[in-house]
């Protein structure tokens, strides 16, 4: 059996997600909803999930500042697109795309029945050593 789809994509208790120019059955894929999730219409701010579908790779470029905008630092931002259309959209220009905002992939998935989605987030930032005492 396989896990709920809001499983897959990482929506956790007391998340603030949107879901933005979504196909037909996805509400219905994505229940049941961790407990106190709040599923905004827009793309607001601080948001801890964002949910994109597209069809190419001109309309991607061109909501990604936004889209970045949108998230929290410690959101995820899902792109989620159809292999196969024309012009082509594939997995390397969505993470082109998101490495020109500073976003880097950490995870794959089959969103929807005919949908892949490339998981990104926030690069990290390399840790800081902290100094030695002095003696």
């Amino acid at each position: 059996m396989s896990s709920p789809l809001s499983e897959t994509l990482g929506i956790r208790a007391g998340s603030r997600i949107a879901v933005i120019e979504p196909p037909p059955g996805l509400a219905e894929a994505l229940e049941p909803l961790p407990e106190g999730v709040e599923r905004l219409t827009e793309a607001e701010t601080a948001l801890d999930l964002l949910l994109f579908f597209t069809h190419d790779a001109r309309h991607l470029v061109s909501r990604m500042p936004a889209l970045v905008r949108a998230l929290s630092l410690s959101g995820r931002l899902w792109i989620a697109w159809r292999p196969g259309t024309a012009p082509p959209l594939d997995e390397v220009l969505v993470r082109q795309a998101g490495l020109e905002h500073g976003l880097v992939d950490d995870r794959r998935a089959d969103v929807l029945p005919g949908w892949t989605g490339l998981r990104l987030r926030w690069r990290s930032r390399p840790r800081v050593e902290r100094p030695s005492p002095r003696a």
